[in-house]
């Protein structure tokens, strides 16, 4: 009995010893890729369209190709490196030693890898992938939604060009650098101000250049109303590399995070019944690390994510026509066939095609892996900036048509909100004030400044009940609605930024212009009585005097203008006919070689 128990000891460590293989299985179609799912003892960790990455106790030669005898040993992944096979001997005498397969289109390594070119790896973990579920139902899209389309055309190229430069201005974003850490609490900052609810994941990352806590990933949920906890995402990577010098990374990727921050300018203004959730992942050059992170969350937590749309390069175009290559693997085809829907129903002009790719990847892959619909919109996959990964990697030659970044951007908005579902709200119109304009007459010590317009455009949905001012982007005054102008002082050699808005009673808000009301230098106070205007009250002739008069201009009480009398330095009494202008409070502008000034006169 002894010897049985000793014998079935040694049986069961040597069993223990014997580690799971590493190996690759090709496959055919979606029916062999879920047997393969679902064989026991196999555990899939990255799948192409073509090939499996798993662990299996039992190898099978006759359908296996082996990668590692024990898997994961002494290494906590492997990095698949995209490198054409006329290029893998070159590539290969710098890793040799920790090569373990070469195929068509990739080698992989054991352990961390440098790419070949551009977005060329993926870091396959000891996680067990997920296969997406086809059940998933995407919209059919049948004729545009005029608020979506509404959303679309807010999408402004100015807004998306001052992201890039400011991102392309760090001169380096590498996945561990303190540039990559301030760039992730910038977009944490603009989300939050856009009402988000922001998270930083932190994770640590273990790369060919280094190991080490990388920049976190942000996360901004904007809550839907009905559907709170099922999710639609879209995402786009933040940092950035370079084989030598600096990595600005204006195409790849400071394009893809603006789209996703001007989405989520656009669509936080108004409300869905699912939740939308804006991704900047960190880490993504090493290996599509960041997004691995968040994503295998998702999975651990049973997220109920409808599909995922990634932004990578879109500034790049190529030729004259805008056009999107779509990047996804056939088990993921329903969100493909959705998102050329949306784009033939809004954009019927833009070329929209699905492509396989075969020289990188993206975080689209990272959802894929963990059981969700994802899919990457690229700029060219045949001609695609050729930049990126240099010190060019900038505005004017990478990133040369801001227009295609647009249409990137506003598809990504289509695609989003058709399946969050914009909730119904009551459509509120308002315009604002007219003839918006800042005299500067002047003081002793202060100069104080006359805001001055007129009332808004009939057609507001509600009624006007008050005007605010806001001075440098604050409130900073509020007047009645039958009132037109109001005093600010500010210090001599100073200056402002004023807007008015006219708020209504259903809640719609309308701004004005901004214009800059500067603190002028004192006049000397006797000039100002060289000045006479009479008679006042007038009824038809008015006369003005004034040293070098240059002109006239006429506002009545509403602000607005109604008269320019061209003087071309006068120095002799002036008459003005009002005769064609109805009885009132009349405001004169009257430029002098020495300044201007402003009169008020009643006409009866």
């Amino acid at each position: 009995m002894k010897k049985i128990l000793f014998t079935l000891l040694l049986v069961a460590i040597s069993t223990a010893m014997i580690g799971n293989s590493f190996v690759m299985i090709p496959y055919s179609g979606r029916t062999e890729l879920e047997k393969l799912f679902s064989t026991p003892d196999l555990i899939v960790h990255h799948y192409t369209d073509s090939e499996v990455f798993a662990t299996i106790k039992q190898f099978d030669d006759q359908s296996m190709v082996m990668i590692d005898e024990e898997a994961f040993s002494q290494n906590d992944h492997y990095t698949l490196v995209y490198c054409p096979n006329e290029e893998q001997s070159e590539y290969l005498s710098k890793y040799k030693p920790n090569a373990l397969l070469q195929s068509k289109n990739y080698v992989l390594i054991k352990g961390p890898a440098m790419p070949f070119k551009n977005d060329g790896t993926v870091v396959i973990f000891n996680k067990a992938a997920r296969l997406p579920k086809l059940t998933r139902d995407f919209p059919v899209v049948t004729e545009e939604n005029p608020v979506i389309r509404e959303m679309m055309n807010q999408v402004n190229m100015d807004s998306l060009e001052a992201t890039v430069q400011f991102m392309q201005d760090y001169g380096n974003r590498k996945w561990d650098s303190d540039n990559a850490f301030a760039c992730s609490d910038w977009i944490a900052g603009r989300m939050e101000a856009m009402g988000l609810e922001v998270e930083q994941q932190a994770f640590y990352a273990n790369t060919w250049m280094g190991s080490g806590n990388a920049a976190p990933n942000v996360i901004g949920i904007q809550r839907g109303t009905k559907y709170p906890d099922t999710y639609v995402v879209c995402g786009s990577h933040f940092d950035s590399f370079s084989y030598y010098g600096n990595c600005p990374g204006a195409d790849d990727n400071a394009s893809g995070v603006a789209s996703v921050l001007e989405s989520a300018r656009i669509l936080t203004k108004y409300e869905f019944e699912y939740s939308i959730i804006y991704c900047a992942f960190g880490c993504e050059e090493m290996g599509l690390i960041g997004s691995g992170v968040y994503a295998s969350r998702c999975a651990e937590e049973d997220m109920d994510i409808i599909g995922y749309f990634n932004n990578d390069m879109n500034g790049y175009l190529y030729g004259d026509q805008i056009h999107i290559d779509c990047i996804y693997p056939n088990s993921v085809e329903p969100i493909g066939t959705y998102y050329m829907n949306v784009g033939n129903i809004y954009y019927p002009e833009t070329p929209i095609c699905h492509v396989n790719f075969t020289q990188g990847d993206s975080d689209h892959t990272s959802f894929n892996d963990n059981g969700y619909m994802g899919i990457y919109p690229f700029e060219d996959y045949q001609n695609y900036s050729p930049y990126i990964h240099t010190p060019n990697d900038l505005i004017g030659n990478s990133v040369n048509s801001f227009a295609m970044t647009q249409r990137y951007c506003q598809m990504n908005i289509g695609c989003l909100t058709e399946i969050a579902n914009p909730v119904d709200m009551p459509h509120f119109s308002c315009n604002p004030v007219t003839n918006f304009i800042i005299f500067e007459p002047t003081g002793e010590n202060l100069s104080s400044v006359l805001l001055s317009w007129g009332a808004p455009e009939e057609g507001s949905t509600g009624d006007l009940i008050r005007f605010d001012i806001y001075r440098d982007g604050v409130a900073h005054a509020t007047v009645d609605n039958d009132i037109y102008e109001f005093i600010d002082t500010i210090s001599v050699g100073a200056q402002a930024e004023y807007f008015i808005m006219a708020a209504y009673s259903d809640g719609c808000e309308a701004a004005s212009d901004t214009l800059i009301g500067v603190g002028i230098t004192a006049l000397d106070e006797s000039m100002d009585h060289k000045i006479s205007i009479y008679p006042n009250p007038v009824e038809n002739l008015l006369t003005i005097e004034a040293s070098d008069l240059q002109h006239v201009i006429i506002y009545n009480q509403m602000g607005q203008l109604v008269g320019i009398l061209e003087t071309e330095g006068a120095n002799h009494p002036i008459t003005v006919s009002m005769k064609a202008y109805p009885a009132g409070v009349y405001t004169l502008q009257l430029t002098t070689e020495n300044g201007i000034y402003h009169r008020k006169i009643l006409l009866e």
